[in-house]
């Protein structure tokens, strides 16, 4: 044999040794692959993405989404309606004062950072909410942002829409933060007012709530206030302060029950001795009236109380109208 006789457990091609070598490689590259994996770093997978932050949700959003909604379907329930006379300009005015609360309503979600994105897809009018097929049924109470305009054909049908606000409701809102509760507690009574002057009942209850001696001692004085006003006035404008009078005698009814004696006593903010004088304490009266719509309610109201202001309120807005007062829509408030 010669010399370079292969070895044990060789070939003549040097295959097995080849093998080997390539094994002793690999074994070596899993060695430096164990080890980095030791140093915690991943070499077979991209590093994972960040979590997605979580939005924490805006003061009272969920409520504030749901009155949104409410005032998105009762502006489109409006919009189908062709109503003539007096009623024409109520439900213009309500439809703009609703479009002014849905940008104020919606700007205090976006400032408190809730996407615009979601706040729309939040607040779309309820599908098939104001369809075209006639219903026989009377508008029902108004539920979390479905307010039942599917009967809606005419401006008496839209009065009992605006007018009906579940109790319910009055608790939720009870339940918000102030700033919210002062700006919606504004926003449904006038809405409440619109519902009266397009014919519907929005007196408040025969129930007394919390905030009823504080509703008495508000109207009691312009009962007087306005018998000030008819007796300094003359023609058409002594025969508008009578009507507003017997308006209010008969709130004055309402609120006080069968305990209502004769107002009288009460200071007038200023002397009246001239139908002009008439005039500008009318529209004083009236102003001041609505102005005080939170302070009525109180400090801490429960829904009840909530209800009884709203209602009071309307009313005396409604009776505003006729002297040159527009519906507003957040009434006795900044905004």
């Amino acid at each position: 044999m010669s010399g370079d006789t292969p070895g044990p457990g060789s070939r003549e091609d040097g295959q097995p040794a080849l093998l080997t070598r390539r094994l002793v490689v690999l074994g070596g590259g899993a060695a430096a692959l164990t080890a980095l994996a030791g140093c915690g770093l991943r070499l077979d997978l991209p590093a994972p993405p960040p979590p997605v932050p979580t939005r924490k949700p805006a003061p009272d959003e969920r409520f504030l989404l749901d009155v949104i909604k409410e005032l998105r379907t009762l502006v489109r329930a409006a919009g189908t309606l062709a109503p003539r006379g007096e009623a024409r300009g109520v439900v213009r005015e309500t439809v703009a004062a609703q479009r002014r609360q849905i940008m104020v309503l919606t700007g205090r979600l976006t400032n408190a950072g809730v996407p615009t994105a979601e706040i729309a897809a939040a607040t779309a009018p309820t599908a098939g909410s104001t369809g075209s097929t006639p219903t026989p049924s009377v508008p029902t109470a108004t539920t979390a942002g479905s307010p039942d305009v599917a009967g809606v054909r005419s401006a008496a049908d839209l009065a009992s829409v605006l007018a009906a606000i579940a109790p319910d409701r009055w608790t939720a809102l009870a339940a918000t933060t102030q700033g919210t509760r002062d700006l919606v507690l504004a926003a449904w009574s006038s809405r409440l007012a619109s519902a009266a002057l397009l014919g519907a009942e929005v007196d408040p209850t025969a129930t007394p709530s919390a905030a009823r001696p504080r509703i008495i001692d508000r109207t009691s004085p312009l009962v007087y206030g306005f018998e000030v006003a008819a007796a300094q006035s003359t023609g058409a404008r002594r025969t508008r302060a009578l009507r507003t009078l017997d308006a209010l005698r008969r709130l004055d009814l309402a609120v006080a029950g069968s305990t209502t004696s004769t107002p009288g006593g009460w200071a007038l903010p200023f002397p009246v001795t001239t139908p002009a004088d008439a005039q500008r304490l009318a529209t004083h009266l009236l102003d001041t009236a609505v102005d005080a719509t939170v302070d009525v309610a109180g400090g801490h109201p429960d829904g009840p109380a909530l209800d009884d202001t709203a209602r009071w309120s309307g009313r005396v807005q409604s009776l505003a109208t006729e002297w040159g007062m527009p519906l507003a829509a957040f009434p006795g408030t900044s905004t």
